[in-house]
């Protein structure tokens, strides 16, 4: 019983992305270590997001919390998208 939950648990943490739960708090070089990409584009995302959110009127916090209304959340991804 207790090596098939050493099992499971181990078989857990393989499955989920090491970074998964690193929360940057829109610090670019934080946010470039935990994806793999320079510093810069770190920087380039934090000026899309920031610009795609006030374009439909959101903030980052309404955007973090979930609670952008689906219209104007699919605008963001539209935006986010077309920025690439």
């Amino acid at each position: 019983m207790k090596y098939a939950l050493v099992a499971v648990t181990a078989a857990f943490a393989l499955s989920a992305p090491a970074n998964a739960q690193v929360r940057c708090h829109h610090d670019p070089v934080c946010q470039a270590k935990r994806d793999g990409v320079s510093v810069k584009a770190a920087k380039s995302y934090e000026r899309n997001i920031t610009g795609c959110l006030a374009s439909v009127g959101a903030t980052r916090a309404q955007w973090s919390a979930h609670s952008v209304p689906a219209p104007a959340a699919a605008k963001v991804r539209a935006c986010l998208d077309a920025r690439g």
